[in-house]
């Protein structure tokens, strides 16, 4: 995965001289460090190239949580656009209330999303305009076409198995994250394979 990547080589990278030094301090006071480095002798410097070591790993977990959990927000929320664009525009009663079910799902992985930042003091990533524009043109051009269930059911199939193969992904690369975000991708999955079942009985 690409954003790990970047993270392990910008940690291998550090510590070249006394600026470097200092701003590693500061991401290890963001993450809870109370420690600051001193230069004084030749072994300090060596104990606290150590406690610094030590940070960037929890701080890299700490990261790899983060962008993972990001990627999910993003997911869930353009779950969450695509059926309220279409919950107003299909007239199937039973496949609108289908529909609200898999939003409320979505919304329930946001709001643990939501808690984990909130946790770290941080916030999600919002979708960009450009991505959620594109979604809706789509989704609009489809409905264009074909307003029938069994397509809704289609394009709500194809949306959902674009998000399971990103979360199947990122479980498939064992990465060194904490087991709370793990199980809360592994549930993620498992509602999203067990819709698109439940849509396969509208096509």
């Amino acid at each position: 995965m690409d954003k790990n990547k970047t993270l392990k080589n910008s940690s291998e990278n550090i510590a070249v001289d006394t600026k470097e030094r200092e701003k590693e301090s500061d991401l290890s006071d963001n993450i809870g460090s109370s420690r600051k480095p001193e230069y004084d002798d030749e072994s300090s410097d060596s104990k606290n190239s150590n406690d610094y070591n030590n940070s960037v790993f929890d701080f890299d977990n700490f990261n790899l949580n983060l962008i993972i959990l990001d990627e999910v927000s993003k997911i869930a929320h353009m779950g969450m656009n695509s059926i309220s664009f279409l919950i107003n525009r299909i007239y199937d009663t039973e496949i609108k209330k289908m529909l609200v079910a898999i939003y409320s799902q979505y919304s329930n992985i946001l709001l643990q999303v939501n808690q984990y930042f909130e946790k770290y003091g941080e916030v999600p990533s919002n979708i960009s305009i450009h991505d959620k524009m594109m979604s809706l043109y789509g989704i609009r051009l489809n409905l264009r076409r074909d307003r029938s269930t069994s397509h809704v059911a289609e394009m709500m199939i194809q949306g959902t198995l674009m998000g399971v193969i990103e979360v199947q992904k990122i479980l498939n690369a064992n990465l060194d994250i904490d087991k709370d975000v793990t199980d809360l991708l592994k549930r993620f999955n498992k509602f999203q394979r067990e819709n698109i079942d439940k849509l396969n009985a509208y096509l």
